[in-house]
């Protein structure tokens, strides 16, 4: 991935949107990617890195990462986030707190080493300490790791401030293809939600006025497509697909730091994926992994949108092209029953009302005009003129 062509991309674009510079230094994947964090951290003249990690990031990376850092004498520590009563690691007030009070003014940098909840945690603390940070995914689960979002659970719901990219990207290379099944299922659950999120994006700038930045859409659609065509070889958990796995997750973050927004990555099947993670928490249920939620909620969602979109016939003709390339709902279950990942919300912990529900009001949780805000919407409408007659 060469990020001085991705600036030189962008900085062609006329879209007259704010383009938001890359602040990432340097990205490397490799499995001997810890002699890279520590010639990194010597260029940077720091002397005492703060990890902030979980249970099963510092059992898969801790080791290695102290060991390669203390043998040139930089000082590195770890907070372990605690659990919640369920077993789970949240990007809540406590896990942020829990940090706050382990970071002093000795700290040069904090380093997250984990995925999606980690790196938010992370990027919060550093935002607010005024400090970088270094990504370590161990995991090829979200797309989250290069953007500035941070999306926390404050007070049980959903809320994402935009704050920091990291410094530097270090991907241990061997940690990512050991991943658990589940992650990497979650991982392309969280890339396949781009076909939505795109039309969303599309429809927003198209019905709502909303900024649409053409080369940002790009850069998703490239990352999306080179991880359909690795399918295969995820499938078969072989190196190079989960590598490209990765290298799409990274790029679409990219693409959301670029743009300061989550409009590319992000649309109605993340929506209902966050309301169902606040109703779980309402009921102090064990959490669901985030790309496992927006694959059910993607397969949910995508057949209704194409025909929404082919029901319109002044739809401009991007969009219709768009829909054109998605796949139907049937794909992707074949999609992810090769991957041995659940097909059905009820898999998943989500009752019948609870998808109703959320389909009703999922869309007010974000300022975003999608399609899933017009169905929730229309169905409203539907439902007050029934109710009158």
């Amino acid at each position: 991935m060469n990020l001085e062509q991705i600036q030189k991309q962008v900085a062609t674009c006329s879209c007259g949107n704010l383009h938001y510079p890359i602040t990432i230094e340097q990205i490397s994947a490799s499995e001997k990617v810890w002699q890279s964090v520590v010639e990194f951290v010597q260029q940077k003249q720091w002397r005492h890195l703060l990890v902030i990690g979980d249970v099963n990031t510092q059992m898969v990376g801790y080791s290695p990462l102290k060991k390669a850092l203390m043998t040139v004498g930089i000082d590195v520590s770890i907070v372990t986030l605690s659990p919640n009563k369920q077993g789970d690691v949240l990007a809540d007030e406590l896990s942020v707190v829990q940090v706050m009070l382990e970071l002093d003014d000795s700290v040069d940098a904090l380093i997250a080493l984990g995925a999606g909840t980690i790196h938010d945690v992370t990027r919060f603390c550093a935002a607010k300490a005024k400090i970088p940070f270094l990504s370590v995914p161990t995991a090829p689960s979200v797309d989250g790791f290069t953007s500035k979002g941070a999306p926390l659970i404050i007070r049980g719901k959903k809320i994402t401030y935009q704050l920091v990219s990291p410094i530097a990207v270090f991907i241990p290379s061997d940690i990512i293809r050991d991943a658990p099944r589940a992650l990497i299922a979650a991982g392309v659950g969280d890339m396949l939600g781009k076909y939505t999120s795109l039309l969303d994006w599309r429809f927003g700038a198209f019905d709502g006025q909303e900024p649409f930045c053409p080369v940002v859409a790009r850069l998703t659609e490239i990352a999306l497509s080179d991880c359909v065509k690795a399918l295969p070889d995820i499938y078969a958990e072989k190196a190079e697909g989960l590598d490209q796995l990765m290298d799409s997750l990274i790029l679409s973050g990219i693409a959301m730091l670029i743009f300061g927004h989550s409009h590319p990555a992000s649309g109605g099947e993340h929506h209902l994926s966050h309301y169902w993670e606040m109703d779980f928490l309402t009921h102090d249920r064990p959490a669901v992994l985030h790309g496992t939620k927006v694959a059910i909620a993607t397969m949910e969602l995508i057949d209704t949108y194409r025909a929404m979109i082919q029901e319109q016939s002044d739809v401009p003709k991007e969009l219709g092209d768009w829909v054109t390339q998605m796949p139907t709902r049937q794909k992707l279950e074949s999609i992810f029953n090769s991957l041995q990942a659940p097909l059905q919300p009820e898999e998943i912990g989500i009752s019948s009302l609870l998808l109703a529900s959320s389909k009703r009001e999922a869309y007010r949780l974000r300022k975003r005009h999608t399609l899933l805000k017009q169905m929730s919407l229309q169905t409203s409408h539907f439902e007050t003129e029934e109710r009158s007659l």
